[in-house]
Parts: structure tokens; sequence; C-alpha cells
């Protein structure tokens, strides 16, 4: 038990110390010293610094898969799971580091690549489920092509996080993300749906 607390707490302080400063700069000394063990104890649960770095980005894609399925095991109508989303995605976006993804590209390609196809599928069958659902309960429109729809969504979300267009500061704003939003949610909502927005969510409607 006390071994598996141990790995998890190296987990979690990993995890922590990528996303703040990158990956490159935080070796095994470091993350030894920061969690107030030996390096002895360290290699008991990873054997080298790749060990650790593909470990933590597993636990990271887990917990992310198991978020979108306690989401979509709710009794919530498309409009309410959309918002549910929006939420979520919003975090993510706010805890994104380009130092870290920069790093992973870099040294790590092969873990970059999992990921980077984890999210984008991840994302792709959310937002394609999701588009299916609305249009069987008349809140979205009926005319539109859901595949199509979600690879734009995938590819405006993708293309967001690496523009030099924006700010990291604009990407990480609740104002941005909210105008993103928007931008995909009143491209699908049908009268129906958005007369449920009026009722429910009329303090997103507004532009403070």
């Amino acid at each position: 038990m006390d071994k598996e607390y141990k790995y998890n707490e190296i987990i979690q302080e990993a995890r922590q110390l990528f996303q703040r400063y990158g990956i490159k700069s935080i070796s095994m000394d470091e993350l030894s010293r920061q969690l107030g063990i030996s390096k002895k104890t360290l290699y008991l649960h990873f054997t080298d610094k790749n060990d650790l770095v593909e470990k933590t980005l597993l636990h990271m894609t887990n917990e992310k898969e198991c978020a979108m399925k306690e989401m979509h095991n709710k009794d919530l109508n498309a409009v309410e799971e959309l918002f549910e989303m929006f939420s979520y995605a919003n975090e993510m976006i706010r805890n994104h580091n380009p130092s870290m993804e920069f790093d992973l590209q870099k040294f790590y390609p092969h873990i970059f690549k999992r990921l980077r196809d984890f999210h984008r599928n991840n994302m792709y069958e959310a937002t394609l489920k999701n588009l299916l659902k609305g249009k069987n309960e008349g809140y979205y429109r009926n005319d539109l092509n859901e595949e199509i729809i979600s690879k734009l969504f995938v590819l405006r979300i993708e293309n967001l996080m690496h523009s030099d267009m924006v700010t990291l500061e604009e990407i990480h704003s609740d104002k941005f993300f909210k105008e993103v939003f928007k931008y995909h949610m009143f491209g699908i909502i049908s009268p129906q749906g958005l007369q449920f927005i009026q009722s429910k969510y009329q303090e997103f409607l507004t532009n403070e």
C-alpha cells in the first residue's frame, strides 16, 4: 500500500513540475529533492526519466478519459453536456504549458504522438457524440453534418493552441475561450436549443 501511495505521489509531483517548468528542466535529481526522497527510492518505481515521463503522461490521459466517461454517464441533454464539455476544455487549456509540449515533441516524439492522437481522437469522438445526441433531441440543427463539424472543431482548437496570432494570456482567459465556444454553439443550435439556453444559461449569453 505504501509503495502504491509513493508511486502516485511521485506521478502527481512530476506532473505539476512538468506542467509548470517543462520536462527537460526537471531532472531525476530535482524531482527527488522536491519529494524529499532518495534517488534510490525514485528508481524503485521508474527505470529512468523516459519511464517516468511516459507513465506520468499515461496517468494524465487516463484521468482525462475517466472525466469524459463520467460526463457522458450523467443524465444530461446535449446542450447541458456541451456546457460541461466547455468547462472541462477551458480548464485543460488554462493548464496547458507550451514548454511542456515543446519538450515532448523534441525529446520524446513517440510519447508526444501518442498524447496528441489521444487528445485529437477524444475531442473528435466527444464532439461527434454530442452533435448526434443534439440532433436526435432537436436541440441542434437537423441539417448539420456532424462529421465535418467535429473535424472543424478539433482543427480550430489545435490551431488555436499553436498559433502566434494570439498570446498565451488570451488563450488562458475565460473571455477568449468563451467566444470560441459561442462561435461553435451558435453554429449548431436550433431554435429549440436556443430557447433552452435562454431559459437555463441566460448569463452566458451576455458579453460580460
